[in-house]
């Protein structure tokens, strides 16, 4: 990982590293660069799916840093960013489903771990208010 390690996952949680993780990639967008974000973003991934740097890294340079469509660094929307987030997110769900340096034994276990972060992301930051109705 680029900012942090497996240790600090078992110190705090899975549950709050993502979410610090997702809410450190969120600040990026309002005052970080490209590479920064994209540090990040591996992180997340890394962390959230517990796949390789390698594999982290791939999926950010394709939905992060090459995307051109994507114009999340201007966005000033709090809320158009997070659903942009979230579109990102679910945009890395098809990668990991036809990257092929995944192995295909490994292929199962990151969408269903991407299925759970991504779930755990949306239901619990991008749509908080929905929980509670």
């Amino acid at each position: 990982m680029y900012d942090s390690d497996i240790g600090d996952i078992e110190e705090i949680g899975w549950d709050r590293f993502v979410t610090g993780a997702w809410e450190s990639i969120f600040m990026g967008y309002r005052s970080s660069g490209i590479r920064t974000i994209g540090r990040r973003w591996s992180d997340l991934l890394q962390a959230g799916l517990g796949c390789s740097q390698d594999v982290a890294d791939l999926l950010v340079r394709s939905e992060v840093v090459l995307r051109q469509d994507r114009d999340l660094m201007t966005m000033r929307d709090p809320e158009q960013l997070l659903a942009a987030m979230g579109e990102v997110l679910t945009d890395i769900r098809a990668d990991l489903a036809s990257l092929a340096e995944i192995p295909p034994g490994e292929r199962a276990a990151l969408l269903a771990a991407h299925a759970r972060l991504r779930s755990f992301l949306v239901d619990g930051v991008l749509q908080p208010d929905q929980e509670r109705a």
